[in-house]
């Protein structure tokens, strides 16, 4: 892989760009879980988790207020696809959140940082 255009390219050769996928999970134990086996598998470089997160929601007919846990992942979109693939399958919510920032270009990431991030996730074992 190589620089054109002045920034990264997938295994397509098309610019990829920074991604940052937010989902929300029930407790902290399900939220290391996931983030542990994103960066393991190489789908993130980086997954931050934030605990006590207030949510408020409708769901099942009832206005619901809970304690969960929020997770970015920080990644590129040349793996965006398989990221929100395996995050779907591993999650224990059966309708996740899965909310994909910069999908359309749309983030901005400082560039050594960048380059960090689609370094380890296109350099996939």
């Amino acid at each position: 892989m190589g620089l054109k255009g002045g920034g990264p390219l997938n295994l397509i050769g098309r610019k990829t760009r920074p991604i940052v996928i937010l989902t929300a999970l029930p407790d902290k134990v399900s939220a290391e879980k996931i983030a542990f086996l994103l960066v393991e598998a190489q789908l993130a470089a980086c997954v931050n988790i934030f605990t006590a997160v207030e949510s408020i929601y409708f769901w099942d007919g009832k206005l619901v207020r809970d304690q969960e846990c929020k997770i970015f992942i920080k990644t590129s979109s040349g793996v965006q696809k398989q990221a929100v693939e395996f995050i779907k399958k591993n999650h224990p919510y059966s309708v996740p959140e899965i909310t994909v920032i910069g999908e359309k270009g749309d983030v901005s990431m400082q560039p050594d940082y960048w380059s960090w991030v689609t370094a380890y996730v296109t350099h996939r074992r």
